[in-house]
């Protein structure tokens, strides 16, 4: 299968990167992989200041679009500001421009020679979804992860509310789990949603974002757990960064040991209604650990599907194999590059 990695090989414009940080780091390195010249490196104004990254002076897009005239821009960060998109979409009007898929974790990348590797489970996959929106989310993952092109990335999107009204029933849920709870920006959302919340207990690996969120969620009714969602009981290696760029891809980070826990021993005394996995590229071994909930309860899921490059099938797979009584939609919420891929899990028999 033909990849945006072809397409940059055969251009003959200039390549540069747009952005600075791990997301770059890992473009210039697939690029250095697979024989791809980057010759510069732009940031937005109040990031341009004359700095270097990797030997290349960051340039603001005035000055290299005076210095190289006609040139192919890769968006090398992740966002879901308006304005930062708007100003993509301006760029994109003016040049080449394309947005790689870089997963979070693992070291694999959905490129063409992935996709046929993994074709069957992808076409499996595919098939195990509930709706035809949620078919349409996933063709588009697809293309968006092979090709680049910014318009895969701007259709099919949904807002949070809109997942809430039409798939969710934050109404019913008394106890919650909140898997990757960052600083409490879940626990405070579901708080607000859930008219009859009892407990939400939630689990943050980072010590320092640990610390945000006891203060954070001091007011809620939030059982805070400073340990990550694992399939047993296991002491793991973290790279934690206080921040958003924690996870269990360490390379760069300070990596320290947290204790991974089951989460089947954390609910045991209790009726799990409704679980989010957002766990940076652990969600397969945060679902195993919740095997006995699941089956006991069958909460609602909703299962991050984007941090490695095989969630978009394995996640659904493993879900229908091992809970067979699960209805599956996908949905994506606005931004780039094509994160935000949100797996739901509904009790009740498949509408196929």
């Amino acid at each position: 299968m033909r990849d945006l990695w072809d397409t940059l090989r055969e251009t003959s414009a200039p390549i540069l990167l747009y952005g600075m940080g791990n997301g770059a780091d890992k473009a210039l390195a697939v690029c250095a992989q697979k024989g791809i010249p980057v010759v510069g490196v732009f940031a937005s104004d109040g990031f341009a200041r004359g700095n270097l990254f990797h030997g290349m002076e960051v340039m603001n897009y005035a000055q290299v679009k005076e210095k190289f005239k006609d040139f192919t821009v890769l968006v090398c960060f992740a966002t879901r500001r308006r304005e930062v998109l708007e100003n993509i979409r301006r760029i994109a009007k003016e040049k080449r421009l394309y947005v790689p898929d870089l997963p979070v974790a693992g070291s694999e990348i959905f490129d063409g020679t992935f996709f046929d590797l993994h074709e069957k489970d992808l076409v499996s996959a595919r098939s195990l979804l509930a709706d035809e929106r949620s078919k349409a989310v996933f063709d588009l993952a697809v293309q968006s992860k092979l090709t680049g092109e910014l318009p895969f990335l701007l259709s099919g999107t949904t807002e949070p509310e809109d997942d809430y009204r039409e798939i969710l029933h934050p109404e019913n849920y008394k106890i919650c789990g909140d898997l990757g709870a960052y600083t409490g920006d879940t626990a405070k959302d579901l708080a607000a949603r859930c008219p009859g919340i009892q407990e939400i207990v939630s689990l943050e690996p980072d010590p320092k974002t640990f610390e945000k969120l006891k203060r954070n969620a001091s007011l809620l009714p939030v059982r805070a757990l400073c340990c990550a969602a694992w399939s047993r009981e296991e002491d793991l290696l973290f790279g934690a960064s206080g921040n958003r760029g924690s996870g269990w891809d360490a390379k760069g980070k300070k990596q320290i040991e947290v204790r991974g826990v089951s989460g089947d021993r954390i609910f045991e005394n209790r009726k799990a209604d409704y679980l989010k996995f957002d766990v940076e590229g652990a969600e397969l071994e945060a679902l195993k650990g919740f095997r006995k909930t699941i089956d006991r309860d069958r909460p609602e899921l909703l299962v991050s599907c984007y941090h490695r490059a095989e969630d978009l099938f394995a996640l659904p797979l493993y879900l229908r194999e091992v809970h067979p009584f699960y209805r599956l939609y996908l949905r994506r919420h606005p931004g780039v590059p094509a994160w935000d891929i949100n797996l739901y899990a509904l009790p009740g028999p498949s509408p196929m």
